[in-house]
């Protein structure tokens, strides 16, 4: 095949299922078509996705997810960059540069220089991450180990502080997040935006996960203080999402309550979570039996922006992370 047989183009209708299927023969796995609407649902502007089609045949994607990201109080749209993959018909080159590569240029050039999303993150292991920083500039800012906690065997409360607080389940539209975004971002100054609007994209609707998601109040308000979000399936609870006021540690109490009873109840062996820059929690949860350990798959975290203006050193240094900011539950 020549360069002529190539077409690098964003997504158009249609190309669901060709992208479906080419990410299952990559990855050796069956997600269903399903799941894929729910996870890139119609943008008002078209998704974020860019396809390369060799001959007619779909045999790469490079695909994000868009985000809102704050840095220092300062709003970004982002994509997270996710479903990365090339097929064997991709993998050798074709003209002077490959078509993975040219792909990716493409992305860039469409949704990040043209300032859609001038800030892209992603989650790549370490082969996906060597690749990235030769060929990608996904060393823009240094790559963020990922802090990774564990805990095997639920302990005792400590106190009584979680008495003072009530948990309640959370709706899929849940505006009190917005309330306790507001109340709760300046103690997140690098972070995304996680709002009423994030959790009903993140965690409403997915075909086959059921989210456990829940809202904390003192005993005698009714504004929130704490929002966490709980997956619980093959033998671990993994926390999807936290978002707290520090000056309600009894909420974090209540929550870590709450995890081990759902371990409990269905049966989970392990309780996990990644928390990066969120050193309140870390202590709080390391007083209940969490433990860092190596994060199973390697992942770091990795950004690269397409405006001087979008803060880099700050978000190396300050950035806050859970499962949540990643497409991993």
């Amino acid at each position: 095949m020549s360069v002529e047989d190539l077409v690098i183009r964003p997504f158009l209708p249609g190309d669901e299922r060709a992208l479906n299927r080419g990410f299952n023969a990559v990855f050796r796995c069956d997600r269903p078509l399903e799941e894929w609407n729910w996870k890139f649902p119609v943008e008002p502007d078209g998704r974020f996705i860019m396809v390369a089609v060799l001959a007619g045949e779909v045999v790469a994607q490079y695909a994000g997810l868009p985000v809102r990201f704050r840095i220092d109080g300062a709003e970004w749209n982002a994509t997270q960059i996710v479903d990365v993959f090339a097929t064997r018909a991709a993998r050798g080159p074709l003209g002077r540069r490959g078509i993975w590569v040219r792909t990716v240029d493409e992305y860039f050039d469409v949704f990040g220089r043209s300032g859609r999303a001038p800030l892209l993150f992603g989650f790549p292991g370490r082969r996906h991450r060597k690749l990235g920083i030769l060929q990608l500039g996904y060393d823009s800012m240094d790559p963020q180990p990922i802090n990774f906690l564990v805990r095997r065997r639920a302990t005792p409360a400590a106190g009584g502080r979680r008495l003072l607080y009530r948990a309640e389940l959370g709706r899929d539209w849940e505006p009190r997040l917005d309330v306790l975004w507001r109340r709760v971002r300046h103690q997140y100054p690098v972070a995304v935006v996680r709002d009423a609007r994030h959790a009903l994209r993140r965690f409403a609707g997915h075909p086959t996960v059921r989210y456990h998601r829940f809202l904390v109040f003192p005993r005698l308000s009714s504004e929130p203080v704490a929002f966490a979000v709980f997956r619980s399936d093959k033998g671990r609870v993994r926390w999807a999402d936290l978002v707290w006021d520090h000056r309600h540690p009894g909420a974090l109490d209540l929550l870590v309550h709450l995890s081990g009873r759902l371990a409990a109840q269905t049966c989970c062996e392990v309780e996990e979570l990644w928390l990066n820059g969120d050193e309140a929690a870390q202590f709080g949860l390391s007083r209940h039996g969490f433990e860092a350990a190596p994060e199973p798959d390697d992942l770091v975290m990795v950004a690269r922006a397409f405006d001087p203006a979008v803060d880099l050193v700050a978000l190396a240094q300050d950035v806050y992370l859970t499962l949540g900011a990643s497409d991993l539950v």
